[in-house]
């Protein structure tokens, strides 16, 4: 089974959007696909996938794994499994560690190709226990063409560079020099700010309606897709 972290430490520019669109992606190619729900400050996964709000919970196998919650055959383990939605995270390093590792290695993954990870913004413990303790190598980066999301970028490849994690690439999200319909540009800023990171495929900002529609059903968003990504 292929791991990889879908990263950056600033908040907001769709991490967790761009990991639910990669999973369906891969998913159409015919691959079985599962998704951690590691941000801690914010999971949004579960109410992405879905969208009826049903009651979802990880169940206790007798092998003292946890069996993950399947939703239109994405498997998913998420934070919001642990902690109360309607309540803020405070928690100190040690229990958030704990916390993580319980929903990446306590998981009977089974047969899958592909699990994404969605990172929580910055740089702190999470991305410590996941990249260094739990020894996940690989992470896409997510970038927005803007001065406070690019600075933030280089946080974290600056991390991950002290890591050791396998950057496969850069993708730009949430484009605004084309319509839906045209092929965005990679960002040249982008592009200058990282030159030693494949521009990998940049997505649009489209409306909010039609962006729960692609969420639920891929269909416009698939043509910024390359055929040939990272796996």
């Amino acid at each position: 089974m292929e791991k990889i972290a879908i990263s950056s430490t600033k908040g907001g520019v769709g991490k967790s959007s761009l990991t639910v669109l990669l999973a369906k992606h891969f998913q159409s190619k015919g691959l079985k696909i599962g998704i951690v729900d590691a941000d801690i400050y914010g999971p949004n996964i579960l109410r992405l996938l879905d969208f009826e709000h049903k009651q979802h919970e990880l169940i206790l196998k007798k092998n003292n794994l946890f069996e993950p919650v399947v939703i239109e055959e994405i498997a998913l383990s998420s934070m919001s499994f642990v902690i109360d939605q309607s309540q803020a995270a405070a928690w100190r390093g040690p229990m958030l560690s704990s916390a993580i590792k319980q929903i990446i290695t306590k998981v009977e993954w089974g047969n899958l190709d592909l699990l994404l990870i969605d990172m929580p913004p910055g740089t702190g413990d999470a991305y410590l226990t996941i990249f260094d303790e739990i020894k996940i190598k690989k992470s896409l980066l997510v970038a927005v063409d803007d001065e406070l999301s690019i600075d933030d970028l280089k946080k974290t490849v600056n991390l991950l560079n002290k890591l050791n994690v396998n950057q496969l690439g850069i993708v730009e999200n949430l484009s605004e020099k084309f319509q839906l319909g045209d092929k965005p540009i990679f960002s040249k800023k982008i592009k200058a700010e990282f030159p030693n990171h494949k521009p990998l495929f940049s997505i649009p900002r489209v409306p909010k309606n039609m962006f729960y529609k692609e969420i639920r059903k891929i269909s416009k968003l698939k043509d910024y897709f390359p055929d040939k990504l990272f796996f």
